[in-house]
């Protein structure tokens, strides 16, 4: 039981498409990246007149290691490029996926004349897609399409979240709420049984005790550790008394070991051992060797 409701969630990290050549993208293009980004991806419709382009810039990582994306979106003047219009919030930051690893993937920003289609995917046990489309309509980009499809539970419980669109109808004014998502991972002991749970991936602590309604409940059940990335520690001493540790670094499985002990020190426990570390970054877990 205690392992059911681990998620054994195995993602290749996504392949960002670069951008092409510095002697395929425009100078123009270039020269209109924000302050303080580089350019990430571009792609064009074409060389055909009045042609339309885009390109994605990206800042260098804040202090979670987020990078922050910036659209630019081009329409061709006079055998030149020039900014339509731009947006901080229409490409997916670097961790704002379900593993805090990065959906954007170049390959899926499609430009077409007067239409731009962005697909933002990732993958595993509860697998996200986000879906727009921008079509020009006198000059002026208009959203079409905003969705986000989600799968919330197990792998089949889909569902289709359509994104508010702007009064205005443009894409320039469009919002499509990428934000890092934060998740709970909970140690429990339930006092009843004398078993164990490390539950993963819970939206929040009461999301976690919903979801555990048929094994754990909050008379029966004591939680040990709850936190969001890092590992996890259980120990039991000779009794068969529980006890936990915890550390916020994915890659700590020693120290949350070695604050499980002490905890079982601390109230007189004989025989403390180990008995398992799972370590989470977002929903990716791994027991720890």
């Amino acid at each position: 039981m205690e392992a059911a409701r681990v998620l054994l969630a195995f993602l290749a990290v996504p392949v960002i498409a670069l951008a092409s050549p510095s002697s395929e993208v425009p100078p123009e293009v270039k020269v209109a990246a924000p302050s303080g980004t580089s350019l990430l991806a571009y792609t064009a419709s074409g060389s055909q007149p009045d042609a339309d382009a885009a390109a994605v810039f990206d800042t260098v990582p804040d202090k979670a290691g987020v990078r922050h994306r910036t659209l630019v979106v081009f329409g061709e003047k006079n055998g030149k490029f020039r900014p339509d219009f731009s947006s901080e919030k229409l490409i997916a930051c670097s961790k704002c996926s379900q593993f805090h690893d990065d959906p954007f993937d170049g390959d899926y920003l499609k430009v077409t004349p007067g239409h731009i289609h962005i697909d933002q995917m990732d993958g595993g046990e509860k697998p996200s897609t986000s879906t727009l489309d921008f079509v020009r309509k006198a000059g002026t980009w208009h959203v079409t399409t905003a969705t986000r499809l989600t799968v919330s539970e197990g792998r089949y419980d889909q569902k289709i979240e359509r994104l508010p669109l702007p009064a205005s109808g443009l894409a320039a004014d469009l919002d499509a709420r990428w934000t890092v998502p934060e998740y709970v991972n909970t140690l429990l002991s339930n006092q009843r049984t004398g078993k164990f749970i490390f539950a993963h991936g819970d939206r929040s602590p009461e999301a976690m005790w919903a979801n555990q309604k048929a094994d754990c409940n909050e008379k029966d059940c004591a939680v040990l550790v709850q936190q969001g990335d890092g590992c996890m520690a259980l120990v039991r001493d000779e009794s068969g008394h529980f006890f936990g540790g915890g550390s916020l670094d994915p890659e700590a499985q020693s120290q949350a070991q070695s604050r499980a002990m002490e905890a079982c020190h601390r109230s007189n426990g004989k025989g403390c051992k180990p008995v398992r570390t799972d370590c989470s970054v977002g929903i990716r877990t791994r027991m720890a060797d």
